[in-house]
């Protein structure tokens, strides 16, 4: 069993997988995750949108096991209070008071319960992602039951069939615009070129699914003891607010007449930039975490853009 890692200079490299091609949603995936242990910033949640088969839910159930994660394939706000009532699910930390990262699989299935339950479920995300729990707000449960997980915050790591959110009727996406789910929360889509599904079925015929030495049935992560302070330089602040802006108007273009200000977004990019550092083992962001996000980012919209063959920070 690997030990926990206290943060020295450490250069991080992703693990290989079976998963061909998925190098930059499995980085963006760890990334958030690793916000859980950065102080002072805001954690920070993520939906991947992407058409089936393309290996979304079998890399996120590599990383279930990690200390913190929390894997829900379906549940309701009231079920995950109840959960925490009872002391089924333990918190990650007491101070700052988080949950960490309910796992969910698929995000519409949040979403197809009767209307009330669904808006509750969005309005418990929202809240638990944000600025916390707080007894002012229902959850279909008393105030007064919620007063030992006031200000709770998590972070929510779920996945969305691409039919499921770019659909004619638009009900999903307005559901998620209407709660503020898409400017709090990082989106990612993307797709695979013809090329990587032809390397997929290649590998497929030659059996690689059954004996491929890449196989990885669980990934864990050396996370910290605790929440570490990561200093970003001011330097990188500017190019930093730059990039949420253009990620912001990218997601502005696909909601249509919706529009995403960017300012959350800004926030989440500094959380991720930090993550980075902590990842590698430093307490400054440097310019590889910057350039790193940048990349990145380039999934970070719902216009499905193809994976890349090769993945320069793995």
């Amino acid at each position: 069993m690997r030990s926990r890692r206290t943060v020295t200079e450490m250069p991080y490299h992703l693990e290989k997988t079976e998963l061909l091609g998925l190098e930059a949603i499995q980085d963006i995936i760890e990334l958030v995750l690793w916000t859980l242990f950065v102080m002072g910033e805001r954690i920070v949640s993520l939906l991947i949108v992407s058409d089936s088969e393309n290996g979304k839910t079998e890399l996120m159930k590599k990383y279930r096991k990690n200390r913190g994660v929390h894997v829900r394939r379906r549940f309701t706000a009231y079920g995950i209070l109840t959960d925490l009532r009872n002391g089924i699910i333990p918190l990650l930390f007491e101070h700052p008071r988080i949950l960490g990262a309910i796992l969910n699989f698929e995000f519409t299935n949040l979403l197809n319960y009767k209307q009330n339950t669904a808006n509750s479920n969005i309005e418990f995300l929202d809240a638990v992602t944000e600025e916390g729990l707080s007894k002012e707000s229902a959850y279909w449960t008393s105030g007064e039951e919620l007063g030992p997980f006031e200000n709770l915050k998590a972070i929510l790591v779920s996945a969305m069939n691409s039919f499921g959110l770019l659909t004619s009727t638009g009900k999903v996406k307005a559901n998620l615009y209407k709660g503020g789910w898409l400017s709090r929360n990082i989106v990612v889509s993307f797709s695979n070129s013809a090329l990587l599904d032809l390397e997929i079925s290649n590998s497929i015929a030659r059996g690689e699914y059954r004996r491929d030495k890449k196989f990885r049935r669980l990934i864990k992560l050396n996370f910290p003891d605790k929440q570490v302070e990561v200093f970003l330089p001011e330097h990188y602040s500017q190019q930093i607010r730059d990039l949420a802006l253009e990620i912001a108007e990218n997601y502005s273009e696909d909601l249509k007449p919706h529009k995403i200000k960017g300012f959350r977004l800004h926030k989440s990019l500094i959380s991720l930039v930090k993550a980075s550092a902590l990842r590698d083992g430093r307490k400054t962001v440097n310019d590889e975490d910057v350039e790193r996000i940048e990349y990145l980012s380039q999934w970070f919209n719902l216009k499905m853009k193809n994976l890349k063959k090769e993945y320069p920070y793995a």
